[in-house]
């Protein structure tokens, strides 16, 4: 009987969905475990079964571990997902290679998987803030220390090792590997306190779209932590509309970071405020976001990084395209009563460009600068999402937050040639329902501050953001500006703010030259003169593994998991 009902959902999934399915979230977390394990237990009785057990074996070395399209050791729907499927991410290798005789977890997703799960969500930290329910743990869970447990005894991987030896309350707390970590109690792994010396301070992860910079990831109480998306995956599933959009956490907790709360997949809240662009550190046009579909794709096509600065370029051009066509979310929005319309934020725009560049000049400064143009002019809504209220003061577009409990201040300040007008509120456009708030913890739902820089209809814009981290009791670090020049302490801006030149960005530590270039024409440095191989490339001079060393980069086009 057991065999007859795994038999039919067998032959209804096996029909070329599976195999060709961007990614199919249960049937990968849960029913693909099943079916196998079916198939393992009457194969050598049934031909059937003997069938379902090879076509498990074929689709999971062509499509897993993460839909075959993804080699970086993380989720592309985000942290919050991920320990749906960690049950079958160990079980399934380890079968598989017991039974085949050849080590699954030498695949790239395994290989990388120690590293990127930490710098996606590093000790005493919440995560880098992408895909839905990520809000909802404010430290590491423990399936997926439980999971790192277990690539640090089968891999030996140093980063997962350190990983778990950190979160070991976690660890203990974990039941659903407890019996793989008793079987196993004869596999161990290092004790070492610190994580491997050349670990970089910033990793990309290219398949998935997200860049992970920190400043002192060993150290939680010194960690700046800044993670930003641009996903070839676009928003569909459990991923969200915020291509282009960055989290900024310091010690421990976040300074900006999207806003709402994963009450329910699809009912008002999550649709409007949520899921929605309007709820992430990312832009509006006319006020308008990125619709939920894979078609709105964003793309980092740049990364490099050195010692005292780490650069992203994420593009987001082709993001803002219309409204969704999906029939789940067809219905979804029909069932909560909201149509897809410039007036809740969806529809088409005149969007051409919108490339962000994105930096973290270390240990405790964020630089941020927008190229963006339109067909005919629009309203440029410039977002950043806060869990405390903002102190603005308009006259020099600064916006202040202050963090008693963790004792430091953070000061955004935006420049433009074109004027702003900045708003903020603490509601939401639909609040959450109070009906399904975990009953006794109606009270951790709290409203967040979101604030808007408006910039008035125009056809192209230019716009340099810069964010200082000041912990009690150190200089305070204020920004200089004369004309396109910036000065704060150590380090000088040069940006191009005129839309209708090209873009150009120099950055320059005035202590040891390190030195980042966007643009045309040759780099100085120092009292040298870099030639550039290409214009409008990106150029960093800076201590990269040890040596000082020029690294140029022009756009790199990502593996595309559809149809451009």
């Amino acid at each position: 009987m057991v065999f007859e009902v795994a038999k039919g959902h067998h032959m209804v999934q096996r029909n070329g969905h599976e195999e060709t399915h961007i990614f199919n979230n249960h049937y990968w977390q849960h029913c693909f475990r099943q079916m196998m394990q079916v198939g393992l237990m009457f194969a050598d009785k049934n031909k059937t079964a003997y069938e379902m057990l090879e076509y498990c074996y074929e689709v999971w070395t062509a499509r897993a571990p993460a839909s075959g399209f993804n080699r970086d050791g993380e989720w592309h729907n985000g942290t919050g997902y991920f320990t749906a499927n960690t049950h079958t991410l160990y079980y399934v290798p380890s079968l598989f290679s017991y039974i085949a005789g050849t080590d699954f977890l030498k695949h790239p997703w395994y290989q990388n998987a120690g590293r990127s799960l930490l710098y996606a969500f590093p000790v005493e930290t919440m995560s880098a803030g992408f895909g839905d329910g990520n809000e909802r743990q404010p430290i590491p869970d423990r399936q997926r220390i439980a999971f790192v447990d277990f690539l640090a005894r089968e891999t030996g991987n140093p980063y997962a090792a350190w990983y778990a030896n950190h979160c070991g309350r976690q660890l203990r707390s974990d039941f659903e590997m407890r019996l793989y970590r008793i079987a196993r109690s004869n596999k161990t792994y290092s004790q070492n306190k610190e994580l491997p010396k050349d670990r970089p301070n910033a990793i990309w992860l290219e398949d998935i779209g997200e860049v992970l910079a920190h400043s002192a990831i060993q150290n939680t109480s010194r960690n700046l932590f800044l993670s930003f998306r641009s996903s070839q995956f676009g928003s569909g599933s459990h991923t969200l509309a915020d291509q282009n959009s960055f989290n900024l956490h310091f010690r421990g907790v976040p300074v900006y970071r999207s806003t709402g709360y994963y009450l329910n997949f699809s009912d008002a809240h999550n649709l409007m405020s949520y899921r929605h662009t309007r709820a992430h550190n990312t832009i509006l046009i006319d006020g308008i976001g990125q619709p939920f579909t894979t078609r709105a794709y964003g793309k980092i096509t740049r990364m490099l990084n050195g010692e005292n600065i780490t650069y992203a370029l994420g593009d987001a051009s082709n993001a803002y395209c219309g409204t969704s066509e999906y029939p789940m979310w067809i219905e979804n929005f029909k069932n909560a009563g909201i149509t897809q319309t410039p007036e809740n934020g969806f529809g088409d725009t005149p969007l051409k460009t919108y490339r962000r560049h994105i930096f973290m000049l270390h240990p405790n400064i964020v630089v941020i600068y927008d190229e963006l143009e339109a067909s005919k002019p629009v309203t440029w809504d410039w977002l950043l999402h806060s869990p405390v209220k903002f102190k603005i003061d308009n006259k020099n577009n600064e916006l202040t937050t202050r963090y008693d409990n963790k004792m430091f201040t953070s000061v955004a300040q935006i420049f433009s040639n074109q004027p702003c007008e900045i708003t903020q509120t603490d509601q939401f456009v639909c609040p959450p329902d109070p009906k399904k708030m975990k009953k006794g913890q109606e009270n951790k739902y709290v409203n967040q501050w979101h604030m808007t820089a408006k910039f008035q209809p125009s056809t192209a814009n230019r716009i340099l953001t810069v964010i200082r981290i000041q912990p009690d009791g150190q200089k305070e670090l204020k920004v200089n500006r004369k004309g396109n020049m910036f000065n704060c302490e150590r380090w000088n801006i040069k940006a191009e703010l005129d839309p209708a030149k090209p873009a150009a960005l120099q950055i320059v530590n005035t202590k040891n030259n390190a030195t980042f270039s966007l643009g045309n024409n040759d780099v100085k440095i120092g009292d040298t003169t870099y030639k550039r191989l290409e214009k409008g490339s990106s150029v960093l001079y800076d201590n990269i593994d040890g040596e000082w060393l020029v690294h140029e980069m022009s756009d790199y086009e990502p593996q595309i998991t559809g149809a451009k």
